[in-house]
């Protein structure tokens, strides 16, 4: 094991976005050459570049590199990652989808990674996909609680709690990890 510092910088001070990276982290630092008690976490709200509550797939993906971008021009430069998640919804067959994204940069190399999707019910689906209002603020009114998206998300109304909005920004950071910590199976060259 390395006796080196490994820092990550995060694109969000919100509570299951830190936990999830911390807790990926954790997992992962044998394959990333570290020990879980060797990683330094620094956190600071960056702009997505795009709507509160992203509507396509594109914008989701954008606001998760614009997080992570922001970190390296920001004050972060000396972090070994910076990673960027953002929350938001899709359609696609006229089914309105939330999903969560990660994306993770060494500052040379840079990865995209997903949760798995939910349909999202029509109260929610209509307020936010077709009349553009907030995720966060549609989801406190549908569930009758304060603050939703800073504790179990939409992902843990949907699910009564069998899958929250931290797991699923793991989820979504494991897959953006892999090409770092699986690197000779994405460096190999075709022939």
């Amino acid at each position: 094991m390395s006796e080196s510092l490994l820092r990550v910088a995060i694109g969000s001070t919100r509570r299951p976005k830190v936990e999830a990276v911390k807790a990926v982290f954790t997992q992962l630092a044998p394959l990333l050459d570290t020990g879980p008690d060797m990683i330094e976490y620094v956190a600071h709200d960056m702009d997505s570049g795009v709507d509160e509550t992203p509507r396509t797939l594109d914008h989701l993906m954008s606001g998760a590199r614009n997080r992570a971008r922001a970190l390296i021009t920001g004050t972060e430069r000396t972090a070994h990652f910076f990673i960027g998640l953002e929350g938001g919804l899709w359609s696609a067959s006229g089914v309105v989808f939330l999903q969560s994204w990660a994306f993770v940069t060494d500052g040379k190399r840079e990865s995209f990674g997903a949760s798995g999707a939910i349909m999202v019910p029509e109260v929610i689906a209509d307020s936010v996909f077709h009349r553009g209002e907030s995720l966060g603020a549609v989801i406190d009114m549908v569930a009758e609680e304060e603050n939703v998206r800073s504790n179990q998300g939409t992902w843990g109304i949907l699910t009564k709690d069998r899958l929250t909005r931290q797991q699923s920004f793991e989820t979504a950071l494991l897959s953006a990890l892999a090409p770092f910590y699986n690197a000779g199976l994405y460096l190999h060259e075709r022939h």
